[in-house]
């Protein structure tokens, strides 16, 4: 069994906060910038985008991850002489009868 354990509400303070925001954001107005209730997460998204192209890189970063999501993490792995590093692989059947195996 995976997962949180019983009584563990953590996921459910990070669903109140993105609710939280998303109302903000809806109801977000300022005349003085024009900005109209609805309009400030798109209003965001053009900020991030023209800093990415004016070479905020933290914008860039911002924007590729959003699209094609975060890159793997390299992992190397490596001994030294003195410690190589070794696999064992072990392969087992199991519930595989003899006559099931011949066919």
């Amino acid at each position: 069994m995976s997962g949180a354990p019983v009584g563990n509400e953590n996921a459910a303070k990070g669903r109140r906060w993105r609710d939280a925001l998303n109302k903000a954001l809806a109801r977000y107005a300022n005349p003085e910038t024009q900005i109209t209730a609805g309009q400030a997460l798109d209003k965001i998204a053009e900020n991030v985008v023209a800093r990415a192209i004016s070479g905020d890189w933290d914008c860039i970063t911002e924007i590729a991850t959003r699209l094609d999501g975060k890159p793997a993490q390299a992992v190397m792995l490596a001994g030294d002489t003195e410690n190589p590093v070794t696999f064992n692989h072990t392969v087992e059947f199991v519930g595989a009868s003899a006559a099931a195996s011949k066919t």
